[in-house]
């Protein structure tokens, strides 16, 4: 279901770059482009989503996503994707991607790790761990919603799965959000959402910073953290 990957690049300010890697079955929802290159990133995608579709539905398409790129932008997502998957019986399992970053005046990160960890705890309805990737320390965190309106017969449920992990420059927490309805597939978003994270690297004038983790045993504790998130989830979400 997830095979090629492709990396990506954030830079929201001029102290950090972040790189992380993502299946290349995402495609990316365009923000913060001037306008010309926005309609044509918009169309771009539209036609990624229906590539033997109706020109209607590329339109429509088109607008929603419009839409939405300017409420994410609005509140301070710097970058997007929406993942459209072939499952194993032939249908189509989605998830969207939700990047943000915040600043923040701690600048240890086991100790916002463990801050992190604690507030959202406070919680009921998350399930939340703290877990070790390649880049140093970060906190994973499960919940569910349900979407609703006047104009929805059945309320949607959605699985959300966020991965919080605070810059070993400082000054820096990266936000990831896995979102999607395809609850059957939730064990598979989370083994995605485990392996972004080990990918994660920040870095300050091309020179990535190396944790202790990622020198000596982080790929050995990712595989076994991996295992262990998939198996809570699976008996948190069903």
């Amino acid at each position: 279901m997830i095979e090629d990957l492709m990396t990506t690049e954030l830079r929201p300010n001029h102290e950090a770059l972040i790189e992380f890697e993502i299946p290349e079955d995402f495609h990316e929802i365009p923000l913060m482009l001037p306008p010309e290159a926005f309609e044509a990133a918009l169309q771009e995608l539209a036609l990624a989503i229906w590539p033997g579709g109706t020109d209607f539905q590329r339109e429509v398409t088109a607008a929603a996503y419009g839409a939405m790129a300017e409420a994410l932008e609005a509140d301070g997502t710097v970058h997007a994707a929406v993942g459209l998957f072939e499952t194993e019986a032939g249908g189509v399992s989605i998830a969207n991607l939700l990047v943000r970053m915040e600043k923040i005046e701690l600048d240890r990160p086991e100790v916002i790790a463990a801050s992190l960890h604690e507030m959202l705890s406070l919680e009921e309805h998350r399930d939340v761990h703290r877990v070790d990737l390649t880049c140093g320390p970060a906190v994973a965190s499960f919940h569910a919603t349900e979407f609703s309106g006047d104009q929805i017969q059945q309320p949607i449920a959605f699985a959300h799965v966020e991965l919080y992990v605070p810059s070993p420059l400082g000054g820096d927490l990266l936000i990831t959000t896995l979102s999607t309805p395809s609850l059957a597939d939730l064990p598979v978003y989370v083994g995605l959402m485990s392996r972004l994270g080990d990918t994660v690297r920040f870095s300050r004038d091309n020179s990535q910073v190396q944790s202790p983790a990622q020198e000596n045993e982080g790929a050995t504790r990712g595989r076994d953290q991996h295992l262990t998130i998939e198996e809570e989830t699976r008996s948190v979400f069903g």
